[in-house]
């Protein structure tokens, strides 16, 4: 079953995997890149009037980032029979499902700390990686490594049931 923002839908792959997809919510989601777009404008602006070719270049990158992050940006976590596989803007792990370890679950604030609020941060000397785009439930694990790996989702079911299929 694949969920996105904590409803359930229709799987998209065969019944031995499961995958949740998380977007941030549609506040931030369209605030986030109103306000990207709105800069870019005004470079765009501001490169009409002062034909400056920097600034042009510099406009286009706001406009594509509101674009990105308005209608692509997601976190995934796809489970089936053998791996766990995390994506994130620029970043992918698979981690192998003997390998998970102390699955927790646990209400989460979906703030990340620091000064990057990145979906994806290690925090604690990279100890932690977070895959985060807002929500109020974390699902915790670690590889055998002792990497730990935590993804927040839009509610404390939507972890629990992503606890249950990692740990299945």
């Amino acid at each position: 079953m694949e969920t996105m923002r904590g409803k359930a839908m229709a799987p998209q792959a065969p019944a031995s995997s499961v995958r949740f997809v998380e977007r941030s919510p549609g506040w931030l989601r369209w605030g986030g890149g109103a306000f990207l777009a709105a800069v870019g404008a005004a470079l765009a602006g501001g490169a009409a009037v002062e034909s400056v070719w920097h600034l042009y270049v510099a406009a286009a990158a706001f406009l594509l980032a509101a674009g990105w992050w308005c209608f692509v940006a997601r976190i995934t976590v796809s489970v089936d029979q053998q791996a766990v596989t995390l994506r994130g803007p620029l970043w992918k792990r698979t981690i192998q499902r003997q390998n998970v370890q102390d699955i927790m679950v646990a209400k989460d604030n979906g703030q990340n700390t620091g000064l990057v609020n990145w979906p994806v941060t290690r925090h604690g000397r990279g100890s932690l990686t977070r895959l985060n785009m807002g929500g109020a439930g974390a699902v915790t694990f670690s590889d055998a490594g002792g990497h730990r790996y935590q993804v927040v989702l839009a509610d404390l079911a939507s972890a629990e049931q992503m606890a249950l299929a990692i740990g299945n």
